[in-house]
């Protein structure tokens, strides 16, 4: 036990490093939006997406009163102690009855990388971070229930699950992988007899039930709090299920494994993948059972690739959508391609497990960078909204003051041509300015600039836009990009 301690204390201290920008207070672009509805209303939001863990948290937040500055440093820390759990789990499972030094080290570091990994990177900048990271964990730990077997176990899977996808349905991606690769380790020690052959299958049909039992349990809790709420709008009212299907197959993965959302450039991951694939065929190569460890690694590439687009499936047609949080598994692959190889095939070339380990601390160290690259982008990014909003403040106090007057609209419009992300940053969504949004704007104007909550913010019309700042472009700040007309702000956006 004590060794598992400082295991954990160990990995938690190195996602605290990479992930420190983090923990300096910021708001990203749904924050604002969170700090202008205020904690009540937040949750009954959360409450109607099904996602009832974000919405006790924000309750639970409103009801002691939490500073909003404080609540990035509570997600960031509760992210990183739930992912450092998952990690854990992991690598105690996969690295049971292994004596090897390199092996071991090859485990905990590839398990690190399956869960710090490019697009985890979006979920750690929520203000439910948190409660995200928690969903991982407990998704985990039903990978463990459905593989340790037992009915008592198989209750504690359910449970596990069911508050997976009450935190967030997409977290519920790294079961199916995970259990494949429980069960791999397991099938090393078995010999890869017939029996345990079945015993996958079947583990893998019960996941898959348990998967489904608690997806719908989430949906009946969503029409629950839609029919007590008398919300006509829930988001499952509109659904076409072959349409969604052929959304996904045609758009949604194709779009996704093309751009990865911009957190870690494509051509290097599947660099880094084909490497991965290339050391697991060579383990094929040399081991027995070639064909049920081919099916395993099949397996694995393909739930790791389809999992994250289940909840797909059931969305509003019209409102079905993809993001880097929503899709986590998808930059998994050569973490949980190596971790395969190096439980599952054993050999008496030692380069071959040194190769594997060497390879594993070249994903870390690119992963790590991307961490603490991305999180200090975001920060960035929080700094220059902040200074963007503290220059409108300013021009819009100074009109105030002399003319005795209160601003109670603004209507923006985009300069010719305005800019999505920062200059200084990737195009990800950790870059995407505050006025890039409308939305996002709305709520941040009312948070720094008029706290009454009492400022509208809506587009101006094409005729305005003629009138005031037709083919105006500019690069920065400008008291130009501001015409004031009685109560009334035009702002033009760069």
């Amino acid at each position: 036990m004590k060794r598992k301690i400082i295991l954990f204390i160990i990995v938690f201290c190195f996602a605290i490093i990479i992930t420190s920008p983090n923990f300096v207070p910021s708001h990203g672009l749904d924050s604002y939006c969170n700090m202008f509805t205020g904690y009540d209303e937040t949750a009954i939001w959360f409450l109607k997406k099904g996602r009832v863990l974000s919405a006790l948290m924000f309750w639970i937040y409103g009801l002691i009163n939490i500073p909003f500055d404080s609540v990035g440093f509570l997600s960031a820390l509760g992210i990183n102690l739930c992912l450092s759990g998952a990690i854990c789990v992991v690598y105690n499972y996969l690295s049971k009855n292994i004596e090897n030094k390199i092996v071991k080290l090859s485990i905990l570091i590839l398990s690190f990388s399956m869960f710090y990994m490019p697009l985890m990177i979006e979920v750690v900048m929520f203000d439910e971070a948190m409660v995200m990271g928690f969903g991982v964990l407990m998704a985990v730990l039903c990978a463990k229930m459905i593989a340790d077997g037992g009915w008592k176990k198989y209750l504690l899977a359910i449970l596990f699950m069911i508050i997976s996808v009450a935190s967030y349905q997409g977290m519920a991606c790294f079961l199916i992988p995970t259990l494949l690769l429980f069960e791999s380790k397991k099938m090393y020690f078995e010999k890869n007899n017939k029996k345990s052959v079945l015993n996958v299958m079947k583990k893998i049909i019960l996941a898959l039930i348990i998967y489904g039992i608690a997806f719908f349990f989430d949906l009946f809790i969503i029409k629950l709090i839609a029919f007590v709420l008398g919300d006509a709008t829930s988001s499952v009212n509109n659904v076409n299920l072959l349409q969604n299907i052929r959304h996904i197959f045609t758009y949604l993965i194709p779009t996704s494994l093309k751009e990865l959302f911009g957190f870690i450039y494509p051509k290097v991951y599947y660099v880094i993948t084909f490497v991965a694939l290339c050391l697991a065929i060579f383990g094929l190569i040399k081991s027995d059972f070639k064909l049920i460890n081919f099916l395993l690694l099949i397996g694995l590439i393909l739930s790791s690739v389809l999992m994250p687009f289940v909840p797909n499936i059931v969305m509003n047609s019209d409102e079905n959508y993809m993001a880097a949080r929503t899709v986590l598994s998808l930059t998994i692959l050569p973490s949980v391609i190596c971790l395969f190889t190096i439980v599952k095939f054993d050999f008496d070339f030692k380069f071959f497990k040194y190769l594997v380990l060497i390879f594993g601390i070249i994903i870390v160290i690119i992963y790590s960078y991307l961490f603490y690259k991305n999180c200090s982008i975001d920060l960035n990014r929080y700094r220059q909204d902040i200074a963007y909003l503290s220059n409108l403040q300013s021009e819009i106090s100074e009109y105030e003051n002399e003319n005795n007057i209160k601003i109670k609209r603004i209507y923006w419009a985009k300069d010719v041509d305005s800019a999505y992300y920062y200059s200084t940053g990737y195009a990800n969504g950790a870059n995407i300015r505050v006025m890039a949004e409308g939305w996002a704007m709305k709520c941040a104007v009312n948070d720094y600039i008029n706290f009454n909550k009492d400022v509208t913010y809506e587009e101006m019309s094409e005729k305005k836009y003629n009138e005031l700042f037709k083919n105006k472009e500019y690069n920065y700040f400008d008291g130009k990009q501001l015409h004031f007309e009685g109560n009334s702000l035009y702002l033009l956006v760069y």
